[in-house]
């Protein structure tokens, strides 16, 4: 829980190990920002096109754990947006848990697609080029297996489900489910 007498400290704190994560950022720690309690606003450029959990992910993978344990690990509203995007646009995004009575549905197209061999052949070569914070290799994929983007969303939304927040987490944590390996 963060004193109020801490916002500026903690907001100077989170500014400097987020930059060296996702490069420009703005934090704003106070409360009732955008909604009651202690918020604290991370904007980013990098979040345009990520889920809200995608960038929940990476902006706790930025924050050493004891800052995180003893300052923001409870009470805390978090936004992390996107520049211009609004609050309620962060809030009305889809979320993995809205997809979760259809993950065995969307499991098995994924499989009749074959994603799981094509992004071994887009990536499989070459592991090392996948992405460690975005899902752009994973989203063309699925747009040459010929989902709508409606259906990009709801795959994005199952593989972050499974533990994925990025292309490099699809291929070494997914894909071997999807293809029937033992991971």
């Amino acid at each position: 829980m963060i004193t109020a007498k801490d916002f500026t400290k903690v907001q100077r704190q989170l500014e400097t190990y987020l930059s060296e994560h996702l490069g420009d950022v703005k934090v704003q720690v106070g409360e009732n920002i955008h909604y009651r309690g202690t918020n604290v606003v991370i904007t980013c450029a990098q979040f345009a096109g990520w889920l809200p959990e995608q960038r929940f992910h990476h902006v706790v993978l930025a924050i050493p754990p004891d800052c995180y344990d003893r300052h923001l690990r409870r009470g805390i509203v978090w936004f992390e947006l996107a520049p211009g995007e609004t609050p309620q646009q962060y809030m009305g995004m889809p979320r993995s848990e809205d997809i979760a009575a259809e993950a065995p549905a969307i499991a098995v197209m994924l499989q009749k697609k074959g994603f799981a061999g094509r992004m071994l052949a887009l990536l499989g070569p070459h592991p090392e080029d996948a992405s460690t914070t975005h899902f752009a290799a994973t989203r063309q994929v699925l747009a040459e297996c010929k989902l709508t983007n409606a259906e990009i969303e709801k795959a994005c939304l199952y593989l972050i489900a499974e533990g994925a927040y990025c292309d490099m987490q699809v291929l070494m944590d997914v894909l071997p489910k999807l293809s029937g390996q033992k991971s």
